[in-house]
């Protein structure tokens, strides 16, 4: 991919990355970009952050939000991106994602302390900060406290599907997600379908819930993969988007941002996809929150 103009998957302090929107500005403007989308999971905190404090930056933000999703008992990320920050339908699926979030990590420290590790929610919570609760930050305790070596080893060990304090969300559909993106004026693109599905003939079932795009180039699709997407969102006339994923907690971080993401012009029919949206609103495609495994 050449001729990167925009990140369009980013994270901040309010999911879990490691900087302030501000810093994040800062740090895209340095490797020339010249626009980003943060893409925090389940809110839209740093854009309502950003409202009300603006930053100087010669970079330009665009609202985006990583949605969790469950579809088929696969985990599927969602990116919606250009919806409005300060929708009543964004607010309360974040306030209910982030009640949801607390009430899972609260039995996920209560599991590890049956197995006899010696955590409190208070110290996740301290980790988390303004954010909601994740299990990355239950990850980052176990690591302080040294009963994991790495996030990753915490994962393994303790909080992947399986593991002894694993927990289930109440989460989205994709056609949930479809949704709420689209009453807020937004579009939808299914994140990393790659790192997602071993199979890509999986992906299949998604197109016809009224996704809009598909995130072609991530960090973690080989190049056969991205080939693969880019051919199928041309064939199905879907929107192409891409991004680094940047958390700043990994050790690839630093190198993936501004390699991977997209052209201006793909920022702008992706703007235009959304501007039409908001004129001629669809109808919803399906309704509720699903309890999945």
């Amino acid at each position: 991919m050449t001729d990167i103009y925009a990140d369009l998957h980013m994270h901040t302090v309010f999911s879990d990355g490691v900087l302030s929107p501000a810093d994040l500005l800062n740090k895209a403007g340095l490797t020339g970009l010249k626009a980003i989308a943060i893409t925090d999971h389940d809110t839209m905190m740093a854009h309502r952050e950003l409202q009300n404090t603006p930053v100087a930056s010669h970079v330009t933000v665009i609202p985006g939000i990583e949605i969790s999703c469950y579809e088929n008992g696969t985990e599927v990320h969602c990116l919606g991106y250009y919806m409005d920050a300060t929708n009543p339908d964004v607010l309360e699926y974040e306030h209910k994602s982030r009640l949801d979030r607390e009430h899972r990590a609260r039995e996920m420290v209560r599991k590890l302390n049956v197995a006899g590790i010696r955590i409190t929610f208070d110290e996740v919570l301290d980790v988390a900060g303004k954010a909601p609760v994740t299990r990355p930050h239950i990850a980052a305790v176990l690591v302080a406290k040294r009963y994991a070596t790495s996030h990753k080893h915490a994962f393994d060990k303790w909080l992947s599907r399986g593991r002894c304090a694993y927990t289930p969300r109440e989460r989205f559909t994709v056609r949930d997600a479809v949704n709420l993106t689209h009453a807020a004026g937004g579009v939808l693109v299914v994140a990393h379908p790659g790192r997602t599905y071993q199979d890509p003939r999986l992906f299949l079932s998604l197109l016809s819930m009224g996704i809009d795009g598909i995130e072609v180039y991530h960090p973690s699709h080989w190049t056969h993969t991205t080939e693969y997407y880019r051919i199928l969102a041309q064939q199905h006339e879907l929107i192409v988007t891409g991004g680094s994923d940047y958390h700043g907690t990994r050790d690839h971080d630093d190198a993936t941002i501004g390699t991977y993401g997209v052209s201006e012009e793909q920022v702008n029919i992706m703007h235009v996809r959304s501007l039409q949206r908001k004129i001629h609103p669809p109808g919803r495609v399906n309704d509720g929150i699903s309890r999945n495994p």
